[in-house]
């Protein structure tokens, strides 16, 4: 085994290059943001931000927490090709079942003709969005730690998202066709990556019998839950705020909702670009992971510092960037949304930690408050008695779900040297 110290290194140079690589994706996503408002307007990009919020919610459940809980699998076994298709095809074939099943419910729910506020064009364009799912590598390459690949292919595949808006004139059905631009090139980005692991490390894909499948749908629930309720929680919102406000507050906070998905993904993928080597040093001894956790947190919270005195500073500018207007509403939301960013770099290693030590139950019941949380906020907040601003939401959420996290890990840290 490599020494401590070499660990550690190895630990931050990932997380220094995925994190960098992960950054450039994020915001090649957020210049799409202007482009979308300044030629279409801000009702068409509430339209968008609606239909693509359910779209990586179910996308989430497709995944079925896979992303998080094969990579060990993964790194153990990265020398054993038989191993490996063993894993590859238990995941394709979970994932394809539950896309089939999830597409069977939104072809139902068409056919009774149910009023979802999504017209079935619009379901029809976030498939590409879904299908990608089911071959999304991610778990792959980090485990046998080559994740750059699919950081390279995230830039390259949202450039020619960017390139195709800038290009393409759209005069119908623009929210149908934007969604399209997004998702299909994100889909050949991991069919391409799924054909290349499959070739480059032998792997086949071998079907597996079903108390396999069955165990692995239980074992993966927990995480998979939590999951859909991190997406949920935007979600959720954006729903009552559909049906509560106006189409220039839904576009207004679509603004915010986007910069919040992209830092929750930037941290995402900093917390899962060390968790393959993160979880050897635990195993190895908890103090390790202690000490690297400790400079981690240092780093979480320094960052999104910056980054809220950048968006409070900065506002007006930024509004103006984004929209092409001064938009009073946008920046009262985004000054509030300022402070989002270091509850979540807070929380960030809370969900970690319960990773490393394999508690999912507790990951349920953290879930189930979260839930609650989400629902009452969402409430609260649209409701027309109290008046809030929308801008107070991500804030507010986002303080609710550290005080949650604290809550129950309080026993736990305590008699744990990852404290």
């Amino acid at each position: 085994m490599k020494s401590t110290s070499s660990e550690i290194l190895g630990i931050f140079k990932n997380f220094f290059n995925i994190g960098l690589f992960q950054a450039a994706s994020m915001l090649l996503q957020l210049l799409v943001v202007p482009i979308i408002i300044r030629q279409y307007g801000l009702e068409v990009f509430g339209e968008i931000t609606l239909s693509t919020s359910i779209a990586y919610l179910l996308a989430n459940l497709i995944n079925y927490g896979t992303n998080q809980t094969a990579i060990k699998q993964v790194a153990i076994n990265k020398e054993n090709s038989s191993a490996l298709s063993c894993i590859f095809s238990e995941i394709f074939q979970i994932r394809t079942l539950i896309f089939i099943l999830i597409f069977s419910m939104l072809v139902f729910v068409q056919a009774l003709s149910i009023n979802t506020g999504i017209s079935l064009f619009l379901w029809l364009s976030i498939l590409p969005i879904l299908l990608a799912e089911i071959f999304n590598p991610l778990y792959f390459l980090l485990g046998i730690e080559k994740v750059q690949w699919i950081s390279w292919g995230n830039v390259i595949a949202k450039c020619l998202s960017l390139i195709l808006l800038l290009v393409v004139s759209i005069q119908q059905n623009s929210a149908i066709i934007i969604n399209l631009f997004v998702g299909l090139p994100l889909l050949l980005l991991y069919v391409t990556f799924f054909i290349i692991a499959i070739k480059k490390y032998r792997l086949s894909i071998e079907i597996s019998s079903i108390d396999l499948l069955k165990n692995k749908f239980i074992q993966n629930f927990f995480v998979t839950f939590n999951g859909s309720v991190v997406m949920m929680q935007q979600s959720i919102f954006l729903f009552f705020v559909a049906g509560s406000s106006s189409p220039a507050m839904l576009g207004a906070y679509g603004v915010i909702d986007k910069l919040l998905n992209a830092t929750r993904q930037i941290v995402s993928y900093f917390s899962t670009s060390i968790y393959p080597k993160a979880s050897i040093l635990f195993n190895s001894g908890v103090g390790y992971w202690k000490s690297l956790r400790k400079k981690i947190q240092v780093l979480y919270t320094l960052g999104s510092v910056l980054t809220a005195i950048i968006i409070f500073i900065f506002s007006d500018q930024i509004v103006l960037l984004i929209t092409k207007s001064n938009d009073q509403l946008t920046k009262e939301y985004l000054q509030l949304f300022a402070l989002a960013p270091l509850f979540l770099s807070l929380n960030a290693n809370n969900f970690l930690d319960l990773l490393l030590m394999e508690d999912y139950v507790r990951i349920f019941y953290i879930s189930l408050c979260l839930l609650l949380a989400t629902m009452l906020l969402s409430l609260f907040i649209t409701s027309s008695y109290f008046q809030f601003s929308l801008g107070w939401y991500p804030v507010l959420m986002e303080a609710a779900c550290l005080c949650i996290y604290l809550i129950f890990n309080r026993k736990l840290l305590s008699s744990s040297p990852v404290s």
